[in-house]
């Protein structure tokens, strides 16, 4: 018997993940980022990702249906909303954003939400429609890390 919740049926591409369903159990910080930063705390690992190693961010908000990307390559740092691809069929959500139609990643296109001159800030006030970050990345499947 199959314990998930699946949140969305058909999220992923067939292949990217295996599976193509999004399932709640796929929210947040996923095990593999928690050992890589070695520890379970968000805020740490968020600031492991972002401060320390300067990495950006891709992740699909559950909650608003909208894929962002914290761009720390960038500077100032960019806080972006992906532009929805204008042919999406309405298939597979991860199809659903980046106007080239390869579903999102972390250069993608998109309209900037918010802008840092310095990673420390982020954490404590980055907010996306009102919502924390921290709030933001518990309902979020973060899809690249790189």
């Amino acid at each position: 018997m199959d314990n998930r919740h699946v949140i969305i049926e058909r999220f992923f591409n067939v292949g990217v993940h295996g599976d193509i369903s999004l399932a709640e159990e796929g929210l947040g910080w996923q095990e593999n980022l928690i050992l890589d930063a070695q520890t379970d705390d968000p805020e740490a690992i968020f600031r492991y990702y972002v401060e320390i190693v300067g990495l950006n961010i891709l992740f699909y908000w559950v909650d608003d249906g909208n894929f962002y990307t914290i761009e720390t390559e960038l500077d100032p740092i960019e806080v972006r909303r992906i532009y929805n691809n204008p042919n999406w069929d309405g298939d597979r959500e991860y199809n659903k954003a980046d106007i080239n139609g390869n579903g999102p990643h972390t250069s993608s296109a998109g309209e900037i939400i918010a802008t840092f001159d310095n990673p420390t800030r982020i954490w404590d006030e980055l907010r996306i429609n009102g919502v924390r970050i921290g709030d933001v990345l518990k309902r979020s499947a973060i899809l690249d890390i790189d």
